[in-house]
């Protein structure tokens, strides 16, 4: 009887040992977020639930405190008390305020848990970690950022970089951009569709097409219509457009014409009077002109000069033009370069070409362009006439 009494006495000293030797442990079996996914402004309520799972093993002065990093923050107070957690007790809650920056950027951020709590003195700490996921949504800005020239002239192509930023907190993804220009202008085709890819929130994409202002282009300014299109975090499709503000500036132009019963032949000089008209929109200043070099036609290198031909105004220019003797007959195409200067001073060249009619050379012509020759064997004809007279003249018995 005395052993069976020792026996369990024995085992009650051992299971108070054993009582004595178990540390508390706290976890996190569930929690829950208000909010997820989350977007930037929101405030996402997390509930994290904890219970003691060591049996027989209290923990004492327990703090829960949550972590975070931007664009997270915790609303009032970051850490919570509670005096004991014992295995059988109610599971313990502690419950965060999570705002979400108005600026923060998309993606998954987390949210630390900390747990401290005590037993005999002892520290114990665990941690946990839970995600945030945040959507962002794409806010995007297009402007002309550079073009090449800067100032684009009527009948000039010109090369235009467009920069999209996107001032949004979500990315763009699988961004595509169209162009359309009015009537007046030309967006080449090889710029007029491109892809621009992704572009990552507060980041930016530039895409450059060319434009042409075509040559009767009056001065003003023309929109250029962008319209992009993509898809985003919180939006499966989406499209914006752009009017992006092209200028075109003021430029004289001209047009040049010969008197229409100007007909040249073939190996012959001719003083030609040629019509230069400004049909630009503005004054065209220092105006040199003189006639290209363009075969069958050619030139002393004669330069006219106008101080002013303001738009609509003409005036006369006459050149002497020599012809090729192996012209052929019929239309030929002849130029002007005309050297100037814009009200500003700005130089500026422009070539214009304007037909001129060659036609074959008549008999007469031909004969006439040999004069020289019939004229040396009249020349040859006289001498040998005059000689045969005085060697007749010379004979004895002549001329008495």
């Amino acid at each position: 009887m005395m052993k069976l009494v020792y026996s369990l006495l024995a085992m009650l000293i051992l299971s108070a040992v054993v009582f004595a030797a178990v540390d508390p442990l706290i976890e996190i079996y569930n929690y829950t977020l208000s909010e997820n996914p989350a977007n930037p402004g929101d405030t996402v309520m997390l509930t994290v639930y904890m219970k003691n799972i060591e049996f027989g093993a209290c923990a004492d002065t327990i703090s829960v405190q949550a972590m975070t990093s931007y664009p997270l923050s915790v609303s009032g107070l970051d850490t919570q008390y509670s005096d004991s957690l014992c295995m059988n007790d109610p599971p313990l809650t502690a419950s965060f305020a999570i705002p979400v920056d108005t600026l923060g950027q998309s993606g998954t951020y987390p949210v630390t848990i900390v747990t401290n709590y005590e037993k005999d003195f002892d520290k114990f700490t665990s941690s946990n970690t839970m995600d945030i996921v945040v959507l962002g949504t794409p806010s995007v800005y297009a402007s002309v950022t550079s073009s090449n020239p800067v100032d684009l002239y009527p009948g000039d192509t010109g090369s235009v970089t467009v920069t999209f930023q996107n001032n949004g907190t979500g990315k763009i993804q699988s961004g595509h951009v169209d162009f359309t220009a009015p009537p007046e202008l030309e967006v080449k085709w090889a710029g007029a569709s491109q892809d621009i890819g992704t572009i990552p929130a507060h980041g930016s994409a530039s895409v450059t097409f060319n434009v042409e202002a075509l040559k009767n282009t009056s001065s003003g300014d023309y929109p250029i219509m962008a319209d992009l299109q993509y898809t985003g975090d919180n939006t499966p499709s989406a499209t914006q457009d752009f009017t992006l503000i092209m200028p075109v500036k003021p430029k004289a132009d001209f047009v040049a014409s010969a008197v229409s019963d100007t007909a040249l032949s073939a190996s012959g000089d001719f003083n030609v009077q040629v019509t230069l008209t400004n049909t630009g929109s503005q004054d065209a200043k220092k105006v040199q002109i003189r006639i290209s070099p363009i075969y069958p036609f050619s030139t002393d290198g004669t330069e006219r000069y106008i101080e002013d031909l303001a738009p609509g105004q003409s005036e006369n220019l006459t050149y002497l033009i020599h012809v090729d003797k192996d012209a052929t007959p019929g239309q030929q195409l002849s130029g002007l370069i005309i050297d100037y200067q814009d009200p500003e001073g700005n130089s500026f060249t422009d070539t214009e070409y304007f037909p001129l009619t060659v036609i074959s050379l008549t008999l007469m012509d031909t004969l006439e362009s040999y004069w020289y020759v019939f004229a040396s064997i009249a020349i040859v004809l006289v001498v040998i006439a005059v000689r045969r007279v005085m060697k007749t003249l010379s004979k004895p018995g002549k001329g008495k």
